[in-house]
């Protein structure tokens, strides 16, 4: 009861709530749990601890699929925990658990399937003042900061209550610095969508057309770039003639480049892309999504699947993509990310050091009505101050956003409404540390809390003797 009740805090530390304080306090009563000697079943604890933090969390993946491709979802995160039972059998060390902790968590993004890093402790903690370390160590250290203040709750010593005042408010004078006061003008496109759920585009163009409506609205030379969503084309543009024309007349009349997510079957292979169309309508640069979707935009094992869901059929699977342009707009270089790809940590790195700015054309009449935009949000905010890029980030129904250095909402729209999103997004070229360490900081931040859990045993021994 204890660790499902700590599983619960730790949902409510994301959106809807978006309670970030219960990030460490869930987890300093799990860490309880695992540490204590009197505690019954480590394994049921963890894995109960887990199962619940996901289902409550992750509930909106349950929306339109139903409830059992959830519960499959929710127990695969349980079952992560368990090695966590498994320590707590051998030591009631809490220094062992967080890096225990950290590398399920960097485990759970590359597998199964590549991976679904959704759960991350760092992805609650956007509105957190430390959210700012993200920038000097990437998400495995501000999980890890999580994870320290849970440990000093579990202690209770009153000396640790200083530590724990100075970890939450020194990092806010942590901030991200521009190097350039470069920037171009923008018009970001949430021409909404004529269903929401599994059938949002069921109608051929109609997504199209509502995107096309809303982006005339924008008065000619007003902006220097039009953005429009993932999906956003939803036929394939270089099939269609009349679609084609249409984006080439819209370009032309208003003199404005656009960048449109779009789905193509170029030599046979379905691909979401990313294309910049200069004002002429002419195609030139191309970018193919390179992280799909499990069980979206691809059904791994398709006949056990087909047992737990019956809209697997309805899934056509896409290829990864090979050709990955930059965008550039009267030489100002935006990077486009895909969706699912915002939760790639070497995709985004890879995408803020070749570009000066990023757009994150998302999709998500899929789950319109629930807590999925607002979570996809706040990563999207965290990934900015990670890696100091400001991100225009535009959503087919919302939440749309413009997004600074820092993380800082500059501007948003509500959701499953048509609107534009205006603004001048700002040059940067410096990098964080946590962006040149790359995938070395994982690896170093995970080694520096077991060299300091060996630490604290071989000092427990040289007291003993």
């Amino acid at each position: 009861m204890v660790a499902a009740i700590a599983g619960t805090l730790f949902s409510f530390s994301f959106e809807p709530f978006g309670l970030w304080f219960l990030a460490p306090i869930s987890y300093a009563i799990f860490l309880h749990q695992c540490t204590s000697s009197s505690a019954k079943n480590l394994y049921g604890n963890a894995f109960l601890f887990g199962f619940v933090s996901s289902a409550l969390t992750l509930w909106w993946a349950g929306k339109y699929v139903g409830l059992l491709p959830l519960a499959f979802l929710a127990l695969l995160h349980g079952l992560f925990y368990l090695p966590l039972g498994l320590l707590g059998k051998y030591t009631h060390n809490i220094l062992w658990f967080i890096p225990a902790i950290l590398a399920i968590e960097e485990f759970r993004a590359i597998f199964p399937f590549g991976g679904f890093s959704w759960m991350r402790v760092a992805f609650s903690q956007a509105d957190a003042p430390y959210s700012s370390v993200i920038s000097i160590g990437g998400a495995v250290l501000l999980s890890a900061w999580v994870l320290v203040i849970a440990s000093l709750m579990v202690n209770c010593r009153t000396s640790y209550l200083l530590v724990i005042l100075l970890m939450i408010f020194i990092p806010t004078a942590l901030n991200n610095s521009y190097s350039s006061s470069d920037q171009i003008s923008f018009a970001g496109i949430q021409g909404n969508t004529p269903s929401v759920g599994l059938g949002f585009n069921d109608r051929a163009e109609a997504v199209f057309n509502l995107h096309l409506s809303q982006s005339k609205r924008v008065s000619s030379n007003t902006v220097d770039v039009i953005i429009w969503p993932e999906n956003a084309v939803d036929v394939d543009p270089f099939a269609n003639s009349p679609v084609s024309q249409a984006i080439e007349n819209l370009t032309s009349t208003l003199s404005t480049p656009l960048i449109a997510g779009a789905i193509t079957r170029l030599n046979g292979r379905l691909e979401n892309v990313s294309l910049m169309y200069d004002e002429n309508g002419e195609v030139v640069s191309y970018y193919s999504k390179q992280y799909l979707t499990p069980f979206g935009e691809y059904i791994p094992l398709r006949p056990i699947a087909r047992l737990v869901s019956p809209f697997v059929d309805d899934v056509s699977d896409f290829s990864v993509g090979t050709q990955r342009d930059i965008h550039r707009v009267s030489g100002f270089t935006l990077a486009p990310i895909i969706c699912y790809e915002l939760l790639s940590d070497s995709l985004v790195r890879t995408a803020a050091r070749s570009a000066q700015a990023l757009v994150a054309q998302t999709n998500s009449a899929t789950f319109a009505g629930t807590a999925e935009s607002s979570q996809q949000l706040n990563i999207t905010r965290l990934r900015a101050q990670e890696n100091a890029r400001e991100i225009v980030s535009v959503s087919t129904v919302g939440i749309s956003a413009h997004i600074d250095i820092n993380g800082r909402i500059l501007d948003q729209t509500d959701e499953n409404v048509a609107a534009i999103i205006r603004g001048k997004v700002r040059a940067n070229s410096g990098q964080t540390l946590a962006n040149s360490l790359g995938g070395l900081a994982p690896v170093a931040v995970i080694s520096l809390f077991t060299l300091l859990a060996l630490f604290s045993v071989l000092m427990r021994i040289v007291r003993a003797r």
